[in-house]
């Protein structure tokens, strides 16, 4: 099924981009040999008027085949009616045209996304007290809409925005309508989490020192890791083996935790029911998603493993790991009931998103001008983001692992249809404009390429022999074709 879903959505993204390029084709008069949607051999074609129509055997991609395209083809189509017959402004505007459809699909998806699911803002699951989030008056369950007067679709965003330590102008939807904050935030001490295996010991008040250093560093815990190290708190103290650690240096920061996933079932999924609340795990209670994050870190260590939170010297949380069964409390038609289940089967059901609602449902914006408003802005934040991903570092992106291929889009498009027709649909916006942008990059092979060489022809006044050109789009389409390979490999590498 999930093949199913990937083939048309990626057939859809592909027919879109390429019925551009033939439309402007037709209009400034250059034939169409062929709309194809795949590679290979053909399994099915039919010839209209000029063009024939096929579906090849591999369904990953597409092309429009023009006369002239390729210099070295032999064919007999009408004089003056090939591609580099036409003059360099046409041949821009036919190259251009397949990645300004594939964007502006992304919007008309993203519109109708809107109109009928609404869209997803940021929301607060938790505000800590006496921080200035809750001064100013921020409440659990507000919905982050604007940040200094524009709208924010995503964490990262709002983060960025909060770190440069000014003050911020917050529009949040509270309760249907719309509140106004002003909050200047406040240096928030380091964080620092330890991760220990074979450990011993409790955690007893405030975090003193680890072996002996009160303020220690990211080398310095560096160089402790894979060896026993000893933790003292004001009261006690712990031994084991450092496997690991997270530390974030002091920052500015609000004081409330943005909203994730919530304990509430969506569907059934033995032994929960649709509508079922999971209200805590062993001694762990779940009010949010951060309480669901530490009960998810909980059940997947064993019981000498020993995760502690601290923040400065504070100490936030700690817990060593579960054993091989659990106590679940879980509210069912407004009743508590009691569950005992394997740590395991309970951790794969904790790593389905698709089983849990969110704790921040979308929101639907009122009337055509908010609605067009936020389906554009979302769109404008998708197009700034990938355009900043690809164009400011094609290479370190690839590198990175920030673009991905077919088995990585396979892999993503199954799990949004788990969630949804909606989110199959964002998924697919999402893809549709990061093709049109990819295809801008000014790369032989890609439509940015040709459009290159026609804007020097337009500027310059001179043509490039149609031969040579040809041959660096094959040199650029067989570097491309190595670098969808190691994409691949790289795709796969992180799916197992």
């Amino acid at each position: 099924m999930t093949a199913l879903v990937f083939i048309v959505v990626f057939v859809g993204i592909v027919v879109v981009h390429e019925f551009g390029h033939y439309l402007f084709a037709k209009m400034f008069d250059v034939q169409v040999l062929e709309f194809a949607i795949g590679f290979g051999p053909a399994i099915y074609k039919k010839k209209g008027k000029e063009a024939t129509f096929r579906i090849n055997i591999f369904p990953l991609g597409g092309y429009v085949r023009l006369a002239g395209e390729n210099p070295y083809d032999e064919g007999d189509w009408e004089e003056g009616k090939g591609f580099y017959d036409k003059p360099a402004w046409q041949r821009f505007f036919i190259s251009f045209a397949g990645p300004l459809f594939s964007i502006l699909a992304g919007y008309a998806i993203f519109l109708v996304i809107v109109n009928i699911w609404g869209v997803n803002f940021s929301g607060v699951s938790q505000v800590l007290p006496n921080s200035p989030a809750e001064r100013a008056g921020l409440r659990k369950g507000d919905v982050i809409m604007k940040m200094n007067g524009k709208y924010v679709f995503d964490p990262s965003v709002i983060s960025k925005i909060i770190k440069e330590g000014k003050t911020v102008d917050m529009t949040v939807l509270r309760s249907g309508r719309k509140v106004k904050l002003k909050i200047t935030p406040y240096m928030m001490p380091r964080q620092l989490d330890f991760f220990l295996s074979s450990a011993t010991g409790t955690v007893g008040g405030d975090f003193v020192a680890i072996e002996n250093s009160q303020d220690p560093t990211p080398d310095f815990l560096k160089s402790l890791l894979k060896s026993r190290v000893e933790i003292d708190f004001k009261r006690s103290k712990v031994e084991g083996v450092l496997d690991n650690y997270f530390y974030v240096p002091k920052r500015y920061a609000l004081g409330f935790v943005f909203s994730g996933l919530s304990p509430r079932i969506r569907k059934d999924r033995p032994p929960f029911k649709k509508g079922d609340v999971i209200l805590s795990v062993d001694f762990q209670k779940i009010n949010g998603w951060l309480d669901f994050i530490r009960a998810s870190r909980y059940i997947s260590m064993k019981p000498d493993q020993l995760y502690i939170e601290t923040v400065g010297k504070r100490v936030d949380w700690w817990s060593y790991g579960s054993s091989e069964y659990l106590n679940l409390k879980v509210l069912r038609d407004g009743k508590v009931i009691d569950l005992r289940m394997k740590k395991e089967n309970l951790s794969k059901i904790l790593s389905d998103s698709s089983v849990f609602e969110v704790e921040t449902p979308p929101y639907r914006p009122k009337g055509v001008y908010e609605r067009l408003d936020i389906a554009v802005s979302r769109c404008n934040w998708i197009l700034i983001i990938t355009w900043n991903t690809l164009f400011k570092g094609f290479f370190k992106s690839i590198s990175s692992g920030q673009v991905t291929g077919p088995v990585g889009l396979a892999w993503a498009v199954g799990s949004a249809a788990k969630m949804g027709l909606d989110s199959v649909l964002v998924l697919v916006a999402v893809i549709t404009i990061n093709l049109g942008v990819f295809n801008l990059l000014p790369l032989p092979a890609l439509d940015g390429g040709r459009i290159v060489f026609a804007l020097v022809e337009m500027i310059t006044g001179k043509k490039l022999d149609p031969k040579i050109e040809a041959m660096i789009h094959t040199i650029g389409f067989l570097i491309l074709l190595g670098f969808l390979v190691y994409i691949t490999f790289i795709d796969v590498g992180r799916f197992f």
